[in-house]
């Protein structure tokens, strides 16, 4: 609701002629030209300005019709100068919001770009340790088969580094392993929401008699690398849980023959310190046994 003045302290108000584009302008201009309005309507003598019509307006006198449109002019003036002022400030705004985005992917494609660089240092090294492995160290170029051989080993060590193993699933605790996967995912994990996505799963080797007692390994693939470390990292959540048959299921990386041999010893090893040093907590990392004093309750 508005509080209307008279026509005379309205056109002794301060008009903008150059009107910066703000909130409060804006409504004050609104409020200014709805005084206005009414002020010829009233003068008319009609309700709204659908019932204003040019007899209406020729029954208005002279001065009081004059002051009411030079002070509508004035208003109007302000209005285009308003608009001028709010066009200028979405244009700068544009401007600014398209420079942002500018150096927003500048420094996406940056971080990018370094990432890149990373991936190729560290492949580079790869191919080159893998190269220098399985060739003759001789100053004679390496042979075809030579280098089939490195490439091989670097394909079969970058589909392995997507998997992970779990062992101990018994083979009648479910029909579909995609499922059985995600539920071991869902189980170990500490957030809700981003679980890895699992591509693939499938049981390895021929199915045992239901006697045997060794349930076939679960191997599970995932989209990327650093999923399956998450997943590795959080295996020990399997032994927290509270449905006890998880206990007996564990996690492993999706080892090559070489590794296993390696680990089998580390096992070995590991089970002898288990039994000379029963105070201390034993555990394999990164290819090697480490020992902590267990924790007294």
């Amino acid at each position: 609701c508005f509080i209307f003045t008279s026509t005379r302290q309205l056109l002794s108000l301060p008009l903008l002629c150059t009107m910066e584009f703000t909130v409060e302008n804006l409504n004050r201009l609104e409020k200014e030209l709805s005084v206005a309005l009414y002020d010829i309507l009233k003068l008319s003598k009609t309700q709204t300005v659908t019932e204003l019509n040019h007899s209406r307006l020729m029954a208005i006198t002279k001065d009081p019709l004059a002051n009411a449109v030079e002070k509508l002019s004035k208003l109007m003036t302000g209005n285009i100068e308003l608009c001028k002022s709010a066009a200028s400030t979405i244009d700068r705004l544009k401007s600014e919001q398209l420079n942002y985005q500018k150096d927003l992917i500048k420094q996406q494609q940056k971080e990018l770009d370094s990432v890149q660089q990373t991936v190729q240092t560290e492949m580079k090294k790869t191919w080159c340790d893998i190269v220098k492995e399985n060739c003759e160290t001789t100053t004679s170029a390496p042979s075809i088969d030579s280098i089939k051989t490195a490439v091989k080993t670097v394909v079969e060590d970058d589909v392995r580094s997507k998997n992970f193993i779990v062992y101990g699933v018994p083979e009648n605790y479910g029909s579909d392993p995609h499922i059985v996967a995600e539920e071991v995912i869902t189980e170990i994990w500490e957030s809700s929401g981003c679980d890895p996505q699992v591509v693939a799963a499938s049981l390895i080797g021929i199915k045992k008699p239901a006697d045997s007692g060794k349930p076939r390994p679960l191997k599970v693939t995932l989209a990327c690398t650093e999923s399956v470390k998450m997943v590795l990292a959080r295996a020990r959540n399997l032994k927290k849980s509270n449905y006890v048959a998880y206990h007996t299921w564990y996690i492993t990386p999706d080892r090559n023959r070489e590794e296993k041999a390696a680990h089998q010893i580390l096992v070995v090893k590991m089970k002898e310190m288990i039994t000379a040093q029963p105070t201390k907590y034993h555990y394999i990392r990164d290819g090697k046994i480490l020992s902590v004093d267990k924790v007294k309750m």
